[in-house]
């Protein structure tokens, strides 16, 4: 072998042990760290050395060097081992598909045959093997960055993607054997057999790893929606706290305001306890509506958040409960009108005109009806008819109209929604939830 090759093979070490040690967090520090990269590249290196001094192509000899990136990640990262086994059997096909396929590129390019490139060595196969160690250097990048550690990765769904790397360097080496074109017609016949049930194999575990990252990210879209859904209670009870220090303010400065009324007309100075009680009346305007107790805590607490946040937004907000509510119950009550008011307010505040809201709550025999209505600016129906998200992130959101439908169904009761185009557009919807 020439000093080139075991120059480039020196290179092709360091930058596979750098794939694995840039993919996972470092269990030591300082020396001994440096002391395990050295050895895993030493160790590499001398594979690599003896596959290429006695074979052409390594074949299966080459998942060797998976072996080893395999065993320095169990011994100096982070991590569990089927990461480990993926990572490595990751490494030999971009090893396999970045060297043989630069190689094969370079001999159409010069003329010559894979078979030529690959026993030959001087400037070309140089200059090949450079461009080679620059793609894998490229791939191993974006690997790391596509199959990095993220938490909450199943054991199952590392074995599947593990499985299809498996699949895919299989179905590389036996492309490459039939490309050196050194087999008899029955090998290459079995070989060609092998590599269609390959195929099949890499189609499978695909199909196996798409259906289970549609499951995956539906479940993180759900937990996000649960997140948001804790935090918009989390807010509301903020709200409630906020609103309760207010009114606490409000009283202390009323008192005080009432003691001076108090002084001021046993002194007779009517004119000054006038103009006094107008400004009161005045800065009554500033303070938070705080809503009548419904009877249902799950409405009060929806009541409170909505009347704060159309007040911050500049939305007329009116509403009106009439009779008993308490029937309904109270965690499904308040999720389902924070929905309906969060949706309406949504709308509203797109808007550059009139902006309102209307509510009526009624107790009906046997059941609850809820009308609401608010301001829109075009036609909903026209544009959405099944009123899906029209938030740019659709995968976040949606969650808000799924939980109404649910909560109406699980109540046994009916939801209806249209459109009203007189003085004003309205979007109006009706829901009749059973308490039987």
């Amino acid at each position: 072998m020439e000093v080139s090759e075991y120059v480039i093979n020196v290179l092709s070490a360091i930058v596979a042990v750098e794939y694995i040690d840039y993919e996972f967090p470092k269990r030591y520090k300082g020396n001994r760290r440096w002391m395990l990269f050295a050895i895993a590249c030493t160790l590499y290196f001398s594979v690599v050395t003896v596959l290429n001094s006695v074979t052409k192509f390594e074949g299966a000899l080459g998942f060797l060097y998976g072996a080893v990136l395999f065993g320095y990640g169990v011994m100096a990262l982070e991590g569990r081992w089927q990461e480990f086994l993926l990572a490595g059997l990751l490494w030999v096909l971009i090893a396999i598909v970045g060297t043989y396929g630069i190689f094969n590129v370079m001999g159409i390019l010069t003329g010559g045959s894979l078979v030529q490139m690959i026993s030959s060595w001087g400037g070309g196969r140089f200059y090949a093997s450079l461009v080679a160690l620059v793609v894998k250097f490229s791939m191993g990048k974006i690997a790391a960055v596509l199959f990095r550690k993220k938490e909450g990765d199943h054991d199952r769904e590392n074995g599947i993607v593990a499985g299809a790397f498996l699949f895919m360097a299989l179905l590389a080496m036996g492309l490459f054997w039939l490309e050196m074109g050194n087999l008899s017609g029955t090998a290459r016949y079995v070989l060609t057999i092998g590599i269609l049930l390959d195929e099949v194999g890499i189609v499978v575990f695909l199909v196996q790893l798409y259906q289970r990252l549609g499951r995956y990210q539906r479940e993180k879209m759900e937990e996000r929606y649960r997140r948001e859904q804790e935090q918009e209670r989390i807010d509301s009870l903020m709200d409630i706290y906020r609103v309760g220090r207010e009114l606490n303010r409000w009283r202390h400065d009323m008192q005080s305001n009432l003691d001076v009324l108090y002084q001021m007309q046993k002194r007779r100075k009517y004119t000054e306890v006038e103009k006094r009680m107008k400004e009161l009346c005045s800065g009554l305007k500033d303070y938070p509506e705080m809503p009548q107790p419904t009877g249902n805590d799950g409405l009060d607490a929806a009541l409170i958040k909505v009347l704060s946040k159309c007040r911050e937004s500049g939305i007329h907000f009116h509403y009106i409960v009439l009779g008993n509510v308490s029937r309904i119950d109270s965690m499904k009550f308040g999720n389902l009108m924070n929905n309906l008011l969060s949706n309406g307010m949504e709308a509203c505040q797109g808007l550059t005109g009139k902006r309102e809201m209307e509510l009526v709550v009624r107790s009906r025999p046997g059941g609850v009806e809820i009308y609401l209505e608010n301001s829109i600016g075009c036609s909903v129906l026209k544009k959405n008819p099944d009123l899906n998200s029209s938030k740019q992130d659709k995968e976040r959101h949606g969650f808000g109209l799924e939980s109404i439908r649910r909560i109406v169904e699980e109540c046994g009761g009916t939801y209806e929604y249209w459109e009203e185009y007189e003085e004003e557009n309205k979007f109006c919807q009706c829901i009749y939830l059973t308490t039987a």
